[in-house]
C-alpha cells in the first residue's frame, strides 16, 4: 500500500503539529513493514527528509505552497491524484479535489475554546474548514480522550469514527548526565535549579500568571528563584516578552528563545520543576518530554492535561496564581517529594512511544483504504 502524508509541517520548528509529523513519519518509515510512503513536502531538500531511514520505502514529492490557500485548494489534491496513493493523511484540513480515502488528525479544537490565542483570519478558517474536513474524512485520529469527546460533541461525529492515538516523546528525551547538563546550561549562562516552561508563546500558555507566581515566591523569600522560558513567539506574545524583558533586568526571568532539540533534555533535567500552566491543550507534549527527563511537573488541570499527567505530577487551577506558587514551592522545598514525582513521571513516560503510535496509525490507514 502507498500512503500519502502531508508532511510540510515537519519542516517547521517549535510547533506541536511539526513535532507530531516528524515523530510519526520517522517511526512509520523505520518500521519493518511492507507499506510505502509518499511525503508531500514544501521543501524536499529539508534536512528532515535526509534524516529518514527505511531502505527507500519513502519518496518525497514537492507540493507548491502558494499562500497556503492555493496549496489547500488544489496543489495537494492534485499531487495526491497524480501519485495514485491508496490513502492520504493530513492534519486539520482536507485538500479540495481529492476524493480518495482520507485520514485526518485533529489535535484539538483550541480555536473554539481559546479563540483569543488565534489570529482572526486563522480562527475563521479553522471554524469553517475543520468541520467540513471532519465530515469529509474517512477516519479521524486525535491524541487524547478529551479531544475525542470534544470533537464528537461539538460536531456530532460518531465516536467510532475517531481513534485516539497519543503522541510520544522522542527516545532522545531522557535524564541528562550531570556534566552534560551543566555544560549545555552554561552556554546559556544558566545553572541547574531553575523553574522551566516551554511552548509557543501565545495567550493560551498562560505565562503571565506563571511570571506572577514566581514573583510571589521571590517576595516570600526565594530571592534567587529563576524562571526560564523557552519557545518561539506566537500570536499575542508581546505581553509575555515585555514582562520577561522587564524581569530579565535582574536575571529572575530568562527567555532563551527556541531551543535546539539536542539541548532540551539538559533543560528539563536541570530544572527544579517544569511548569505547564496552559489554559487549553489537546495533548501537552512538553509534559511528556519533561517526565521522560525526570523533571517534577506542575501542570494545568484542564482539557487533556490530567489525562496525560495522571498522578505523576501536581495538577493545578491555571488561573489561581497562589496555588501555582504553592505547588512550585512544594517541589522546591521538599526534595524527597520532588524525587518521588520524578520517578512517577519516568515510569509514566515509558507508556508512550512513537513506534506504538506508528503501528496504531498504520492500522487506521489500512482500515481506511479497505485493506
Amino acid at each position: 500500500m502507498n500512503v500519502g502524508i502531508d508532511s510540510h509541517s515537519a519542516e517547521r520548528e517549535g510547533e506541536g503539529n511539526s513535532t507530531y509529523c516528524r515523530g510519526l513519519v520517522s517511526a512509520l518509515v523505520d518500521d519493518s513493514g511492507v507499506d510505502d510512503f509518499t511525503l508531500f513536502a514544501a521543501d524536499p531538500a529539508h534536512m528532515f527528509y535526509g534524516s529518514l531511514t527505511g531502505g527507500g520505502r519513502s519518496r518525497v514529492v514537492r507540493v507548491a505552497q502558494g499562500a497556503g490557500i492555493a496549496r489547500l485548494a488544489f496543489a495537494l489534491g492534485w499531487a495526491a491524484r497524480r501519485v495514485r496513493i491508496n490513502c492520504l493523511h493530513a492534519q486539520y484540513f482536507a485538500p479540495l479535489g481529492y476524493r480518495g480515502p482520507l485520514v485526518l488528525t485533529v489535535h484539538d479544537l483550541g480555536y473554539l475554546h481559546v479563540p483569543e490565542a488565534f489570529p482572526r483570519g486563522l480562527r475563521l478558517a479553522l471554524r469553517v474548514l475543520v468541520p467540513w474536513s471532519l465530515a469529509r474524512a474517512t477516519h479521524i485520529i486525535t491524541v487524547s480522550e478529551f479531544s475525542r469527546q470534544d470533537i464528537a460533541t461539538r460536531y456530532g461525529i460518531g465516536r467510532t469514527r475517531i481513534t485516539v492515538i497519543p503522541e510520544a516523546a522522542l527516545a532522545t528525551f531522557r535524564p541528562s548526565p550531570p556534566d552534560a547538563t551543566t555544560k549545555v546550561l552554561s552556554r546559556y549562562g544558566l545553572k541547574p535549579g531553575f523553574v522551566f516552561t516551554l511552548g509557543r508563546l501565545n495567550r493560551r500558555k498562560n505565562l503571565s500568571r506563571l511570571i506572577h507566581a514566581c514573583t510571589l515566591l521571590r517576595d516570600r523569600g526565594m530571592a534567587k528563584l529563576q524562571l526560564v522560558i523557552a519557545g518561539k513567539p506566537d500570536f499575542g506574545a508581546q505581553l509575555v516578552l515585555a514582562q520577561a524583558r522587564d524581569r530579565g533586568q535582574d536575571g529572575t526571568v530568562r527567555w532563551v528563545g527556541l531551543l535546539p532539540e539536542k539541548d532540551l533534555s539538559a533543560f528539563y533535567t536541570g530544572a527544579a520543576a517544569f511548569v505547564y500552566p496552559s489554559l487549553f491543550e489537546g495533548f501537552g507534549l512538553p509534559i511528556l518530554e519533561a517526565m521522560a527527563c525526570g523533571a517534577p511537573v506542575v501542570a494545568s488541570n484542564r482539557a487533556s492535561m490530567p489525562e496525560l499527567l495522571g498522578d505523576a505530577g501536581l495538577l493545578i487551577d491555571p488561573e489561581d496564581v497562589q496555588i501555582m506558587a504553592d505547588s512550585i514551592a512544594q517541589i522546591i522545598d521538599d526534595r524527597a517529594f520532588a524525587g518521588e514525582l520524578s520517578q512517577r513521571g519516568l515510569a509514566r513516560s515509558r507508556q508512550y512511544s512513537w513506534a506504538a503510535t506508528a503501528r496504531r496509525t498504520l492500522a487506521v490507514y489500512h482500515a481506511a483504504a479497505g485493506r
